[in-house]
Order: C-alpha cells, then structure tokens, then sequence
C-alpha cells in the first residue's frame, strides 16, 4: 500500500512538474491590436473579421523560435497570399499550440480556446522563463480548424477565404505557471506583437478561367500569324 502511495504521489509530481515546465504568454490582444481584414475583392474590410454573409469564426495557431528572429529573413507579417513565408515553412520555428488553437472573442479580438487556470497560454516547446520570439497565424473557419488543413488550403485553395501572418515579435521571456505571470504577445511596439491583417484569399470562377485559357490561346495564335 505505501509503494503505491508513493508511485502515486511521484506520478502526480511529474505530471505536475511537466506543465508548469513549459513557458505562458498572454494570448488575447487589445482594443489597440485588433486584428483587421485587408479590402479584398469581397468588399469586407476592416476590424469585423466577419466573412460575406457570415458570423463564421477565426482559428489563430501561435509558432515560436528560439533561434530565429525572422521568418525566412523577413520580421513583417504575410497579408493572404502575398509571396510571404509562413513560419510552418520556415527554417527553425515550431508550433507551439499546446492549448489548442485559438479562435475570435468578438470583432477582432482573440481568446484562449483551452486557457490556463490564471488564462495564460502553455508553450508547448519553450521552457518557463525562457526566452523566445513568436508568431500568430490566422484563418478564417471555412477553410478548416488546422494548420495542416490551413497548410493543404494555400497549396490549392477551393473557395475564397482569409489567411494572416503578424509580425515577428521578440524576444519574449515566457511566464512559470504558478509562479512568474506570463507575459502578453501583443502590444503597440516592439518587442510585442502589434495588430495585424488578414488577407482575402480569392478563387477566380470557372467562367474567369475559362475567358483566360481562351485569351491566352488568342494570343498565342496572334503570334504564330506574325
């Protein structure tokens, strides 16, 4: 009885001592650092994040580096698909969602999905007290709850949706459950994360495609008779 007590009682350490191991940031943002959408061919813009004809949600992944301060040599944030690296691409950061991934709190502001019990955000990958530079990553909903179903959707999107990098803020010192508070990503200046923007992602109609395959075949016809 008293070796399974003990067992118990270490287990219970362990378990204990591995989640207060990892390192807590603030997550949520502020009235100053919403995240807006960019004016895309959809007409929505602004600090809404409410896609056409829908109140959908947004999913926000958070990535860390402890050895890079870019993604792919750039610190400014990726607008839909605007040629930039995103930092699951990108050499020496690492997700980091241990909590799960986070959604929308209302017009663009975000929230825990699974907060800590003083609301903080667990780390998964960087140690209390640590050091480390961080990234957020949004999407709206209709593309899926994921960053592998984000990632399968910008290699061939299927309907239009939005898709967001923040810049890159840090170097942040994370917080100790139960000890030291975590600190918030986000903020007005550097070191934090300031608001940032989603871009639409728009899927051109068969009818488009289509007028382009047959002006794209005019021209190349146009040369030959030249």
């Amino acid at each position: 009885m008293k070796k399974l007590i003990v067992t118990i009682g270490i287990l219970t350490t362990v378990a204990v001592a591995s989640s207060y191991a990892q390192g807590t940031v603030v997550f949520g943002n502020a009235t100053t650092t919403k995240i807006s959408t960019n004016s895309g061919p959809s007409g929505v813009t602004g600090v809404g994040l409410v896609a056409p004809n829908s109140t959908q949600a947004f999913y926000y992944a958070l990535f860390y580096s402890t050895t890079q301060t870019t993604v792919a040599g750039s610190t400014a944030g990726v607008i839909g698909l605007n040629g930039g690296t995103y930092a699951f691409n990108a050499t020496g950061w690492s997700d980091g969602n241990a909590n799960g991934y986070s959604t929308n709190a209302g017009a663009g502001r975000l929230q825990n999905s699974n907060p800590n019990t003083d609301g903080s955000y667990s780390v998964t990958g960087v140690a209390g007290g640590a050091s480390a530079d961080f990234v957020i990553i949004g999407w709206s909903a209709n593309i899926g709850s994921t960053v592998t179903a984000l990632q399968q959707y910008l290699a061939a999107p299927t309907q239009n949706g939005w898709v967001g990098e923040s810049a890159v803020g840090g170097p942040l010192t994370t917080g100790i459950l139960g000890s030291t508070p975590a600190i918030g990503l986000f903020g007005a200046s550097s070191p934090n994360i300031p608001g940032f923007v989603l871009g639409e992602v728009v899927v051109p109609e068969p009818g488009t495609l289509a007028l382009c395959a047959l002006g794209g075949a005019s021209m190349l016809l146009f040369r030959r008779k030249n």
